[in-house]
This record gives structure tokens, sequence and C-alpha cells, in this order.
């Protein structure tokens, strides 16, 4: 999936202190993501972070009132989403703090608004990668583990046949697998036939894309990434 993909379907809630450079760095960046919301202290951000549902969280360290690690450490007692944290200082016993409390990066200010984005793209394609999911192509994600696919921010759901069925094709992209295999890997309950696995492949279509499962008559089906 490119870096841009993921940034497009990623809520950010940015946390800065600094009117001028909040604003700024909104304007650069807002249209880069799905929702890019700002919060000017700790305890907005808090309050904001409690009413809607953000991929990831960006903050400051250095704030009036509750700081980007106090923030932080309230983050992570109910969430384990990506956190960023923004500092001027290069101080280690700072640094070992915020790893303690579970911030996944930190970035010395100052820097450029592409380097943000790097460091978010990294975070979410090591993300997507631990857990378990799948470029289906076209904007699909398959996750494998929940038996989901994600398209458009929306989640379908996978039968048992349908889950099994594709999973037999990911695992063998690189050739054809036949109505044998199919019948030994799918079929586990009930009784098989072409016309059986016919409307299989028509609902997964249905759900999917047309072209992801391509029929090779009298052979079987290959999976097309």
């Amino acid at each position: 999936m490119e870096c841009k993909e993921i940034l497009k379907r990623l809520k950010i809630l940015y946390i800065e202190d600094e009117a001028q450079i909040r604003q700024l760095l909104k304007e650069v960046l807002e249209e880069e993501f799905l929702v890019f919301d700002t919060a000017k202290d700790g305890e907005e951000g808090w309050q904001k972070f409690q009413q809607k549902r953000y991929d990831c969280v960006i903050t400051d360290i250095e704030m009036e009132g509750m700081d980007g690690l106090s923030l932080a450490q309230k983050i992570r007692q109910i969430s384990d989403i990506p956190i960023i944290l923004l500092t001027a200082y290069s101080e280690k016993e700072r640094l070992f703090k915020a790893i303690d409390v579970g911030v996944n990066k930190y970035l010395v200010k100052p820097f450029t608004p592409e380097k943000l984005l790097q460091v978010i793209c990294e975070l979410f394609m090591q993300k997507l990668q631990r857990e378990s999911i799948i470029d289906l192509g076209k904007g699909f994600l398959y996750d494998k583990k929940n038996a989901t696919v994600l398209y458009e921010s929306k989640n379908i759901h996978l039968t048992k046949k349908e889950k099994a069925f594709l999973d037999l094709l990911l695992h063998n992209q690189d050739h054809i697998v036949s109505f044998l295999e199919i019948e030994e890997n799918v079929w586990q309950d009930g009784e098989f036939s072409e016309n059986a696995l016919r409307t299989l492949v028509k609902r997964l279509r249905k759900k999917l894309y047309k072209e992801l499962i391509e029929n090779y008559s009298g052979l079987g089906y290959k999976i097309n990434l």
C-alpha cells in the first residue's frame, strides 16, 4: 500500500500550544489525512480524544497545565494507538521517560512537515504488518485475524467459507488453486459442488471486486494481485 493511501485513512489529533505553529502545520497537512484536528493544550487534547476515535496523536511535550508526557500517560491507560512526541530537547532522561510512558516515536524540533509524514507512514506500515493486514488492491485491506475487509472506513465481514477460500488463494497466489484443493481446504462441512463454489465466488466478488478472483475454466481459481 502506498504511503498516501495510508495517510488518507487516518484521523489525527495534533496538540501544540503555540498558535502560529499549530495553524501553520494544520494548513500544510490537513489535506493529507481523513481528519486532522488540533488542540491548544493537553487538557483540550484529552477532551477531544475522549470524544472522537483517533488513529494517532501528535503532541508537544512542553505545555502549561497538562504536558505531553502526562497526556500520553492518560491515553495509554485506555488506548494503544501510536503517539508521537514533539520536543525541543534531546535529553536522555526525558526520552527514557517517554519510552516508559509508551510513546512510539519522538521528533526533535524543528522538523519539516515531510519528516512528520514520513514518521507517521513508517509507524502505520509497521502496524499493518504486525496486525496481519493484507493489501488486496483498489483500497481493500484484509484483516486476516478478524475475518474482515476494510474499505472506505467500512468493515466488511467474511463468512467462515469466504475467509477459508480467500486465505487459500492468498497462500497459493502464484498458481491456480484446483477444485480438489478448494474442496479439501474450504468445504469442511456440507457437500461440495461447482455450483456451490460459484455461488461462494460470486458472493466474495460482490463484497470485494470482480477482478480480484480469476476463474480458469475447468482448472480452478487464482487470486489476481
